[in-house]
């Protein structure tokens, strides 16, 4: 029987070291939008919205039944991700969907 050399690589896939980000563009980003998707609170606050259109920060709590501190965590979650968007009135902060970004993130599903 013929030894197997185990430092002998063999490929059927193509080279080694190639990057999937390369063949399929954007993936990093999806990557970014279904992380911060995969959460309940965060689920129920993108719902919220999708139903409401716009929401203070403050009406969110009783969507979560979460403390405010906890509340605004996932909330920069959703934002860093790019999801929803803000504008400040006077003390307080309304937030909206990006709808365009929901439609990124829909792209990836087959």
């Amino acid at each position: 029987m013929k030894p197997i050399n185990i430092k002998q690589k063999t490929s059927c896939c193509g080279p080694s070291g190639s990057s999937t980000e390369l063949r399929y563009p954007g993936l990093d980003e999806a990557t970014k939008l279904f992380k911060s998707l995969a959460d309940e609170t965060r689920l129920s606050i993108i719902r919220q919205l999708a139903e409401q259109h716009e929401v203070c920060a403050c009406d969110f709590q009783a969507c979560c039944d979460l403390a405010q501190p906890t509340v605004s965590h996932h909330l920069k979650v959703l934002r860093e991700a790019g999801l929803v968007n803000t504008e400040r009135r006077g003390l307080w902060v309304y937030y909206t969907l990006n709808r365009d970004k929901l439609e990124a993130a829909r792209a990836w599903l087959p």
